[in-house]
């Protein structure tokens, strides 16, 4: 029962409504949202991250982890096909423009990521989807890149361990000299020789809440 001047027959506001909402309101922009299953929408709640927040302060209290040593490890996927092509310049009245891809329906490969909380990062893994791998594949990569082949290029047990051996090599942490890697709570990173060549390795493994990933990662 609030004076409006919204439409009677469509009860709602018009476009020069919307119009001058916008213009009061600068800091509000238009965005097209990301779209959330519901899963993820009931899992991100209060009671539940606050918890994490709490077990992740112990953690890093009891081993006393300085930045350098808080890693945060992400897998992507990508397609070798990109599912949305940029814009091009074309002549006007042209009714077909095309761009060449590699093939109409990409592959998909896993690349993994990892930085500590200062910067640092370890060289990626690039995961291939093939039986072999194949050394022209990691032509141009990022300097002590890994390539690995698994035939439908995600994550697995075995992958992970091997990821783990790469991290390493490159991080050098020991149980004198312990690191925390913070990772999503995938089934993969929860293969029995990967945690005890972690434990083994001085490597603190601390998974995110499920369904939480896309708001408390680092």
């Amino acid at each position: 029962k609030i004076p409006n001047r919204f439409s009677k027959e469509d009860k709602m506001a018009g476009w020069d409504w919307l119009k001058g909402f916008r213009k009061r309101n600068p800091s509000i922009a238009l965005r097209t949202p990301e779209a959330t299953s519901a899963a993820r929408a009931r899992a991100f709640n209060k009671v539940q991250i606050g918890k994490y927040f709490d077990e992740l302060e112990k953690v890093i209290d009891k081993h006393k982890f300085s930045p350098e040593n808080i890693f945060n490890m992400d897998e992507s996927g990508l397609s070798t096909v990109p599912s949305r092509n940029s814009k091009i310049l074309a002549t006007k009245g042209r009714k077909q423009v095309g761009v060449i891809t590699s093939a109409e329906r990409g592959q998909h490969l896993t690349v993994v990521c990892s930085f500590n909380a200062i910067g640092t990062y370890v060289p990626p893994v690039l995961l291939f989807p093939r039986k072999n791998m194949k050394n022209e594949l990691m032509d141009h990569a990022p300097v002590g890149a890994l390539g690995l082949a698994q035939e439908s290029g995600w994550m697995t047990g075995d992958i992970f361990l091997r990821y783990l051996k790469h991290f390493v090599k490159y991080v050098k942490p020991s149980v004198a000299n312990k690191v925390l890697l913070l990772l999503d709570g995938h089934s993969s990173h929860k293969n029995f020789e990967a945690l005890t060549y972690a434990k083994d390795n001085g490597i603190v493994i601390f998974c995110f809440p499920p369904h939480c990933t896309h708001r408390v990662q680092p």
